[in-house]
């Protein structure tokens, strides 16, 4: 396809993008992101416990490390707060992952692909980077930094999910969003984190976020923090669902594809007893955070979400598994016992 100028191609990609079904696009130019660096070592200087963790992050700053030739970063936000989530299942996992649009049955993933083939017969030169989404988000104009780390929009507030491309030629530019929405007085978020990994506006110590502590582990998670952990198996919520900018966001409009069908299976007691073959066909594909060779953590989280419960219903299966051969379940359960008196 041939165009005149800039500001045709760059409205042609951005019609484009709301045809297949993304709320909003935006560009921005492929410098680093010197705001998103600067943040990254405060971090790393603040968390030193946590350093190992930032410190991976770094690349994802420099988008002309992944492509010498890119000239602009296309970012689309879809919003996955559209989705109803089967009854009891948002105490346990957090939303974005039940309603994941990477998923290949996802209506987002057919979208994920189709959009950046368009830009190919548009004759551009295109790669799927590993950058700091929010950031480029921001950066692009689509949204705002919240206290609690999470861009907000304001039709959707932050039930929403980031794609980015780079792309070869450069295009006209959206003004980047700098202020927060965010009321000077209010710390809602930050009030509530369960084991205040989320220390202060717009700072976070991933060491002990939720998130990281249920799938990014290698290792059962501190006694500390198992009792503050509450009963979330699989990523978290809290500062998102408390936020006042996310009131009234969340429709449950449609159905997500295949969830109502493996609902069942995400009880704390069958999670438990799932054997692994069952983890492998079912839950691993949808919940692949967690690799195939750890079961034991699923079962550990729901030993420990069990006990977090307070409901005496679970008290057989912890103390069954109080003699587990494995001796990280077996270590969980013991804790649980304790807890659940």
């Amino acid at each position: 396809m041939s165009f005149r100028n800039t500001q045709q191609l760059t409205a042609t990609i951005k019609e484009k993008a709301r045809e297949f079904g993304y709320v909003s696009c935006g560009i921005t130019d492929a410098s680093p992101f010197t705001e998103y660096l600067d943040a990254l070592e405060k971090r790393i200087q603040h968390y030193p416990d946590s350093s190992h963790l930032y410190q991976e992050l770094r690349e994802n700053g420099y988008p002309k490390k992944q492509a010498e030739w890119a000239q602009s970063v296309i970012v689309c936000v879809s919003r996955y707060g559209k989705y109803r989530i089967p009854q009891g299942l948002a105490q346990y996992f957090g939303k974005c992952y039940l309603a994941d649009g990477r998923l290949p049955y996802a209506t987002e993933y057919h979208a994920a692909d189709a959009f950046p083939a368009f830009l190919k017969e548009l004759g551009l030169s295109v790669t799927v980077p590993r950058l700091a989404m929010r950031w480029a988000a921001a950066r692009a104009g689509l949204g705002q930094f919240g206290k609690n780390n999470f861009i907000f929009t304001a039709k959707n507030g932050s039930w929403i999910s980031i794609k980015t491309w780079l792309v070869n030629e450069v295009l006209d530019y959206d003004a980047p969003q700098t202020t927060s929405p965010c009321p000077d007085k209010c710390t809602r978020c930050i009030d509530a984190c369960p084991t205040h990994a989320l220390e202060g506006p717009f700072m976070m110590n991933y060491g002990r976020c939720i998130a990281h502590l249920t799938f990014h582990l290698t290792t059962l998670p501190p006694e500390v923090v198992r009792k503050s952990m509450r009963t979330w198996m699989y990523g978290c919520d809290v500062c998102q669902n408390v936020c006042p900018l996310d009131q009234g966001k969340w429709e449950q409009a449609e159905e997500f594809p295949q969830l109502d069908e493996i609902s069942p299976q995400l009880t704390l007691d069958r999670l438990f007893r799932m054997t692994q073959p069952v983890y492998e066909e079912i839950i691993q594909p949808r919940f692949w955070y967690i690799g195939k060779e750890h079961l034991w953590v699923w079962k550990s989280n729901a030993l420990r979400a069990m006990a977090n419960s307070g409901e005496a219903r679970y008290r057989p299966l912890i103390k069954e598994a109080c003699n587990d051969p494995d001796e990280r379940i077996k270590q969980m359960a013991r804790w649980a016992e304790q807890r659940i008196g």
